[in-house]
């Protein structure tokens, strides 16, 4: 009688202790089941995945700086070798090679276009992009002058090709619709007309 007694008791033992291995008191002395395995791993708060962000290209720009070509700065652009004053200038006709002296019209700035390509420019006159916003930028046209107008990313108009015309600081601006020639302080679309021209810092 007393074997029987002592068996009963340590078969009831076995059975709550797994019980007690499968399951943990809640609030209200209910038991709830404590996850193993792969479902344990499941349960595991998970760290929310960072969003992506886009890396704009930039056009490089180490070539002309080398070459005595001022980017990234506030300056004139000039007509070289003619011997006379004729500075790319924000006009009521549009933009043009009519400046003859340091204003707010003349001062323009050479800006990283973004581009993967080398030597590509924006033409962005700081006087025009001093508000908020995407700016003001010097756009090609298939006639002349040169015009002023909003920034927009992708436009090919706005962007110009900086091609270096040997290792004095000159150099050739080609916009989408060809090489830019001026003759007698006009931009020329007839093939005639200068294309050599150079940076001068406007502060100088």
């Amino acid at each position: 009688m007393r074997s029987l007694v002592f068996g009963a008791v340590a078969v009831l033992s076995a059975v709550t202790l797994s019980a007690c291995a499968d399951n943990v008191p809640v609030a209200g002395g209910e038991s709830a089941p404590v996850p193993v395995g792969p479902a344990a791993t499941s349960a595991a708060p998970k760290a929310a995945a960072k969003p992506a962000v886009a890396k704009v290209p930039t056009s490089d720009l180490g070539e002309l700086k080398k070459l005595g070509i001022d980017v990234g700065k506030s300056v004139l652009i000039d007509v070289a070798d003619d011997g006379q004053d004729r500075w790319l200038e924000v006009g009521k006709n549009g933009v043009d090679f009519t400046g003859t002296s340091r204003t707010d019209s003349t001062m323009m700035f050479l800006a990283a276009a973004p581009v993967t390509a080398k030597n590509r420019v924006l033409i962005k006159p700081p006087f025009y992009n001093e508000d908020l916003g995407s700016g003001y930028c010097v756009a090609d046209t298939k006639g002349a002058p040169l015009k002023l107008e909003g920034c927009q990313a992708g436009r090919k108009q706005q962007v110009f090709t900086i091609v270096p015309a040997g290792d004095s600081g000159q150099f050739e601006l080609h916009g989408m619709y060809g090489v830019i020639r001026v003759n007698n302080g006009k931009i020329t679309t007839s093939g005639e007309g200068r294309t050599g021209l150079q940076t001068i810092l406007y502060a100088n």
